[in-house]
């Protein structure tokens, strides 16, 4: 292994989605929290790596990834583009997110008569930015679409009626909902979107001990349940589903 003096000569400056609870946030006392930043602490102190983790607007992670001014991410949004995939080097997986189709517990029994989600879900909310990697969804495939900055203005467009369905993140979605004491209904699954870090290609070609040594410490933590156990703390109680 390597020492904590060796890593420590060349910190790595990491960024994250900027106020996107539960994944990135700061709490009320102004401190950085949230699924990723704890799992980040956890990878980066177990293989004695020294980082900084700022949180930033995606088209600013965007803009500093493509000018080299950001050594890495710990993403949940879908702001990797082919251009950026290509210069940067991902590391496993550290867990999934799953994009799903939410509804108001009202329409519940609508549902359950199997029809087809376009002829129950007229309007739909989405969160600007979100891109749908399912050919069974776009925004084209409802009459009206409204998109919304946070996803605590998704729950608000859900649970007032003002749309039918809502297609969201699960983590975040019910984590909003549960934190304004509001109920919804998960009612299908879209696609799986993994979860990772990834750092400059430049940076770990100089440093190859450095993609070796966080896979090997992600491994670690899916062995010892730690990144679950991360997720389940801010996801206290289980989401009610439709029969």
């Amino acid at each position: 292994m390597m020492s904590l003096n060796t890593w420590s000569n060349a910190p790595l400056s990491l960024a994250a989605s900027h106020n996107f609870p539960p994944y990135s946030f700061l709490d009320e006392a102004g401190n950085l929290s949230g699924i990723d930043i704890e799992i980040a602490n956890e990878i980066m102190k177990l293989s004695g790596i020294h980082f900084s983790i700022e949180l930033k607007p995606r088209s600013r992670i965007e803009y500093l990834i493509k000018n080299n001014k950001l050594d890495g991410i710990i993403t949940t949004t879908p702001y990797i583009t082919e251009t950026l995939s290509n210069a940067m080097w991902f590391s496993n997986i550290l867990y999934n997110t799953t994009l799903s189709l939410f509804i108001n517990p009202k329409n519940k029994d609508i549902f359950n008569q199997n029809l087809s989600y376009n002829k129950v879900c007229q309007r739909a909310g989405f969160l600007n930015g979100s891109i749908l990697t399912s050919p069974e969804f776009s925004s084209t495939s409802f009459i009206d679409v409204r998109s919304v900055n946070n996803v605590s203005q998704l729950v608000d467009l859900l649970t007032l009626d003002r749309v039918d369905c809502v297609i969201a993140e699960d983590i975040a979605f019910m984590y909003q909902a549960k934190e304004m004491k509001k109920q919804v209904l998960l009612i299908q699954e879209i696609t799986d979107r993994d979860i990772f870090i990834g750092l400059q290609a430049s940076i770990v070609k100089s440093r190859p001990a450095l993609s070796i040594k966080i896979d090997n410490t992600i491994k670690i933590l899916h062995k010892k349940q730690i990144i679950d156990d991360i997720i389940i703390k801010y996801l206290k109680l289980p989401l009610k589903k439709a029969n």
